[in-house]
């Protein structure tokens, strides 16, 4: 967790909020002569889905309450060689287990504990006995298992989708809210314009790549976007479909994106869901193969086409 300074650590002058090379405000000692700056930067902790005797292994740390599960996890050290060394440390520590490096699964942002999580699969053996921060532990088989919508959750589910498994998906109450949206399945959510706010729970709720189709100069869109979205740690694709006049090239383009996030969760948007609706329609109708009485479903649920979008999706269709 970040630690509050109040004082400059180097000099004992009261610490002041101000812009540092143009960059965003940070405390900073005002005196120049100093010039110390808390970054407030994140503390690298590393994860492991720990796999042993074919099932994985979730623990409570003594300070959670009951029924409280997670990964094991661990701040990096100085001494360690590298995050894979310090994930087996951890293992071994808490666990009582050696075990080896079975992939890395990805970086995720722990913002509320200002924390970026490095997670790996770790494959384990030997008898387990548990450190003294944690209190109890269960084994789940993995097509059991029910991934958490923040921060280790997310390695979890990423690395049950790597191994073909189906997780349930992550409650979408939140999801609702943004307009317009939809589950297409479980790899794909599309939408109207979320807020800057909601792309925190775009990312909480899954999803790895953003895709956007409203011009920047729209009304509805976001300023910024593009840079809300990289601060959630997601890959963000900018393609703006001028409503009046879709073309044949822009969707070339997107089912490019598309082909280029495939194995990833996408949430496609645009202002209300009507360019994303049509594009997806085709998409999946084109690309996929999924019959056009199914895909109709969620194109028709969201909106009846226009005359120019009913004649690009015709022209489409023909092509």
């Amino acid at each position: 967790m970040s630690q509050a300074y109040k004082f400059c650590p180097r000099c004992a002058t009261p610490l002041a909020m101000g812009a540092v090379d143009q960059g965003p405000p940070r405390l900073r000692c005002p005196d120049g002569a100093c010039g110390f700056v808390h970054w407030d930067n994140p503390v690298p902790v590393v994860a492991a889905v720990v796999e042993h005797e074919g099932e994985v292994i979730l623990a409570r740390n003594r300070m959670w309450p009951p029924k409280m599960f997670a990964l094991i996890t661990g701040f990096l050290e100085k001494d360690d060689p590298d995050p894979a060394s310090g994930v087996l440390r951890e293992v071994e520590e808490e666990l009582g287990l050696r075990g080896q490096v079975g992939g890395f699964i990805g970086h995720y942002p722990f913002e509320r504990m200002n924390q970026i999580i490095i997670a790996y699969h770790v494959i384990a053996a030997g008898r387990i006995v548990l450190g003294e921060e944690l209190v109890e532990f269960k084994k789940v088989p993995p097509e059991k298992l029910r991934p958490w919508p923040a921060a280790t959750g997310l390695a979890l589910r990423d690395w049950m989708l790597d191994r073909g498994l189906k997780p349930l998906p992550f409650e979408n109450e939140a999801l609702k809210a943004i307009y317009q949206f939809r589950v297409i399945d479980d790899k794909l959510g599309t939408a109207g314009q979320p807020t800057a706010e909601q792309i925190r729970v775009v990312r909480a709720s899954g999803y790895q790549s953003v895709i956007n189709l409203l011009p920047a100069d729209s009304k509805w869109a976001v300023a910024e976007e593009a840079a809300a979205v990289a601060e959630q740690g997601l890959r963000y694709h900018h393609l703006p479909v001028v409503w009046e006049a879709p073309t044949a090239a822009d969707f070339a383009r997107f089912c490019e994106l598309m082909e280029q996030e495939a194995g990833r969760r996408v949430f496609v948007h645009c202002a209300a869901n009507k360019r994303v609706s049509a594009f997806v329609y085709l998409y999946r109708v084109l690309r996929l193969g999924v019959p056009r009485e199914v895909a109709e479903r969620d194109l028709q649920a969201v909106w009846q086409p226009d005359e120019v979008w009913s004649r690009f999706i015709a022209e489409r269709l023909s092509a």
